[in-house]
């Protein structure tokens, strides 16, 4: 278990009680809008009057009340579940802070329990006791909790992923935490992308400024699926977007045009079988009979390799067949003209983090703190790799070359943009569930 405490200078504040956590995504069921093209206007209501709001709203009122906060949010991805309990402090109506954050990680992914939701449902219940041990006991009816699943459970079967989603739903119900009917769903690639662009930029101090050059893009790269979300700078990104790329998002009174979109299949680990000739549709529905091949792997290699519960036999190519550039076709197959190519990002300044960070550290380009690097630096590691292969690491040529490919030839990123490269971004983890847990205490 890991508990994080914020450096008090860096605490991060948020303006007025009543915008406390206000993220009025335009796509989302919940909320009520209207765009003006013309005008750029965002008008937002939010029609969910339920059980959080009220005992949310009583808890406001109420003479004496606690002047922390806290949110429990479960990112269920497909390689992994994640704890997040987030602690606030209210020191006025007008200033509410983050004050630190304790995360826990188990494996596998919920995905892995397709045919087992019981034991699926099982696994949840010890991160939800972590939290109820987190969390004071006085204050867990008013706190909140949700588990959101990403691309593992969006890519199997709808019966088995309902199933998995009403076992835990269950082990919320018998919880002491604050629960509703959608306290566990499945949720949306743009969500996933809007919510992480938002942890990054609260993290940094970069919203509520007046002018959007204070943002920074943010590239997700998980199991299943990638996201990429920036706010653009050029009205042309804005005209030229594929329609549904563009979207207004209101935060602490001011609205952002955010480009995002997600790329379901496109995560690493869904890559790798891509690679080595799944189809999407296929991954973590249909067994696979004898050995997936790849010249991305070490010459010779055999070994397997388990995605979300289910294990395929993997082996390398004879040598003379294997190594970095048989490996750089198979990615550029993967994404050329596959993946919308937005000019801008050639300018844009971004952070990356999940599997982009991981695999930069083990492949020793950073360190446990993260850094810069250029985007060129992940294809000459690559070769590198390729030539020489790490024997702890035998993915690491097809991850570095995918990457590569994902980034320059895939969203267009120039080779000399500098990424920078977080795991934690002051003591908080780089992901979306500050900003989905923002969304849930609305």
């Amino acid at each position: 278990m890991t508990m994080v405490q914020l450096r008090p200078g860096l605490l991060m504040a948020v303006s007025g009680i009543v915008l406390f956590l206000v993220f009025l995504l335009v796509h989302s069921g919940h909320l009520t809008v209207q765009h003006d093209a013309s005008i750029g206007v965002l008008v937002a209501t939010d029609r969910e009057d339920g059980l959080i709001q009220e005992v949310w709203q009583r808890e406001q009122a109420r003479p004496g009340r606690s002047q922390v906060l806290y949110g429990v949010m479960i990112d269920a991805g497909s390689t992994g579940s994640r704890l997040h309990v987030f602690k606030f402090r209210r020191n006025s109506e007008a200033d509410i802070k983050l004050v630190s954050e304790k995360f826990e990680s188990i494996k596998p992914g919920l995905s892995s329990y397709a045919d087992n939701p019981d034991e699926g449902a099982g696994s949840i219940q010890g991160l939800v006791q972590i939290a109820m041990e987190t969390v004071p006991v006085a204050m867990q009816r008013t706190t909140p909790i949700a588990l959101k699943a990403t691309a593992g459970l969006r890519m199997l079967p709808e019966d088995k992923a309902q199933a998995l989603l009403d076992k835990v739903q269950r082990v919320f119900e018998s919880s002491p935490f604050l629960v509703r009917k959608d306290s566990v769903v499945v949720m949306n690639g743009l969500d996933e992308g809007l919510f992480a662009w938002f942890t990054v930029n609260f993290l940094i101090g970069a919203l509520g400024s007046k002018e959007n050059a204070s943002t920074q893009g943010a590239l997700d790269l998980g199991g299943g699926s990638t996201q990429i979300t920036f706010s653009p700078r050029d009205k042309e990104t804005l005209k030229s977007s594929p329609e549904g790329f563009v979207r207004p998002v209101t935060i602490f009174h001011q609205t952002y045009m955010l480009y995002v979109h997600s790329y379901l299949g496109f995560g690493l680990m869904a890559a790798r079988l891509r690679m080595m000739g799944m189809e999407t549709e296929d991954i973590n529905r249909s067994p696979v009979k004898g050995s997936l091949k790849s010249a991305c792997l070490p010459a010779g290699f055999q070994g397997a390799f388990e995605h979300s519960g289910m294990e395929y036999a993997v082996s390398g190519l004879p040598e003379g067949e294997a190594g970095f550039w048989a490996c750089w076709t198979a990615a550029l197959a993967m994404v050329s003209r596959k993946i919308h190519q937005p000019d801008e990002v050639r300018q844009e300044p971004f952070y990356a983090f999940s599997y982009y960070f991981d695999r930069a550290k083990e492949s020793g380009m950073i360190g446990d703190e993260g850094g810069s690097l250029k985007v060129s630096q992940f294809k000459q590691r690559a070769e590198e790799v390729c030539s020489t292969p790490l024997p702890e690491y035998p993915f690491m040529c097809m991850d570095l070359s995918y990457i590569s490919a994902l980034l320059q030839e895939g969203y267009g990123f120039n080779p000399n943009n500098v990424l920078m490269l977080r795991k934690k971004i002051d003591g908080v983890e780089a992901s979306w569930a500050l900003g989905a847990t923002f969304r849930m205490l609305s």
